[in-house]
């Protein structure tokens, strides 16, 4: 289900070694700041195998004790569990097989617009009807991803933070979609409606 790289293995027996841990186990958690239905990423910590929550199942990988939430466990099956040192920085890393890069960087705002058919004809929607009808209020909405019949958005300006904002979207954004792409069977709002600072509702 999971395997852990010797890199890995090594660093966990020098933790062992220095007295950081006595029995050791990998605690594998979804990162619930950076959860959504594009990215998923982790957090690993090294603990005690007496500090396993009820919420987890714990399992052996190779002699190694792993700790995984029960809600969670199933979207680690094939990962790898790696130790890297990056750019002056090192830990535990999990490669998710069944990650999208593209959609992760597109979270970040370093990828560029998804591209294809499809696609087009959204960011058409977007730019021709539904961006002009907002703008007048600092909003926008902006084309994240789109994924066998499921399309992410993001709103921005006046629409983030906004209290009716999430409504707005599934009432006039869908339907304007739908109507124009009716290939498109899910819309998905990605905005963080904790950050904005000025709705226009």
């Amino acid at each position: 289900m999971i395997d852990i790289t010797p890199a890995a293995r090594e660093r966990i027996q020098s933790f062992v070694d220095v007295e950081v841990v006595g029995d050791p186990a990998l605690r594998i958690e979804l990162d619930a700041a950076a959860n959504s239905p594009l990215a998923r990423q982790y957090s690993i910590s090294l603990v005690e195998r007496e500090d396993r929550k009820k919420t987890e199942i714990a399992i052996n990988v190779d002699n190694i004790r792993v700790f995984l939430n029960l809600d969670t466990s199933n979207l680690l099956s094939g990962a790898t569990v790696d130790w890297v040192d990056e750019n002056g920085q090192s830990g535990f890393r999990v490669t998710d097989p069944n990650a999208r890069p593209a959609a992760q960087a597109s979270l970040a705002g370093d990828a560029a617009t998804p591209s294809g058919p499809l696609a087009q004809r959204i960011q058409d929607v977007l730019e021709q009807e539904i961006n002009p009808r907002i703008a007048a209020h600092g909003g926008a909405v902006e084309l994240v991803d789109v994924d066998e019949g499921t399309l992410y958005l993001r709103m921005s300006g006046g629409c983030q933070g906004c209290a009716a904002s999430a409504a707005t979207l599934r009432q006039g954004v869908e339907r304007m979609v739908r109507e124009a792409v009716p290939e498109i069977h899910e819309i998905v709002d990605l905005t963080d409606h904790t950050a904005g600072t000025n709705p226009y509702f």
